[in-house]
């Protein structure tokens, strides 16, 4: 059994439903708390599961905004200059969560949520809590003129692990961390190991490789 939707169908489903549908299509995400200050030195916290490899060499990534319209104070922040992404485990998951919630520019979401800014030598505050944290510095914005979100587009500066999580070839094994994913806006998970393969290549048959 299937069940199949048109385009035509999309608008006629009430909006929140909509909005769960399609923010759970993609699948799972990562989950990290984006971390930043302004020129003034309040803290923000939010959570973000927007986050994009876009290159190793050199280190990008990308990170999606909606449109700019009302208050942004993590967008506006990391516009300064710097921010930190702090991968979310289940410890925190709870504080995690509310950090999403729309507080007011000079209340910081670190004392609303009791998780602990914690300065690295790096311009912005990393989450004293997280296993896998990664100082990141603005390098450019593209405006999204389909629906008027924003990419921004940072480069990693610095990356701070808890021991033992590298695996020898360079993997990061999120599952030692216990890292969660996200679907949907409010729906978690946890990760577990399946298998690691061989590089494909043409004519040759893959081989599963050990963790």
């Amino acid at each position: 059994m299937e069940e199949i939707f048109e385009k035509s169908d999309f608008a006629k489903w009430e909006r929140f439903y909509r909005a769960a549908f399609f923010n759970s299509l993609g699948g799972f995400k990562s989950l990290n708390l984006l971390a930043s200050q302004n020129t003034e030195g309040q803290h923000n916290l939010g959570l973000f599961f927007s986050v994009s490899h876009i290159g190793a060499n050199e280190a990008l990534l990308g990170l999606i905004f909606r449109p700019h319209t009302v208050p942004r104070h993590s967008l506006e922040n990391l516009r300064t200059g710097y921010a930190t992404l702090n991968a979310v485990h289940p410890d925190i998951l709870a504080q995690a969560h509310q950090a999403s919630a729309n507080y007011p520019a000079e209340e910081s979401e670190f004392e609303a949520t009791s998780l602990s800014p914690e300065f690295r030598d790096f311009p912005a505050p990393f989450v004293a809590e997280s296993k896998i944290k990664m100082g990141i510095k603005y390098r450019e914005e593209h405006l999204i003129k389909a629906n008027n979100t924003i990419l921004v587009v940072a480069s990693i500066e610095k990356v701070i692990l808890e021991k033992g999580l590298i695996l020898e070839d360079g993997l990061i094994d999120h599952s030692l961390a216990n890292s969660v994913a996200v679907n949907g806006l409010d729906s978690y998970y946890t990760a577990e190991r399946l298998k690691r393969f061989s590089y494909p290549r043409p004519n040759e048959k893959i081989s599963e490789n050990p963790w």
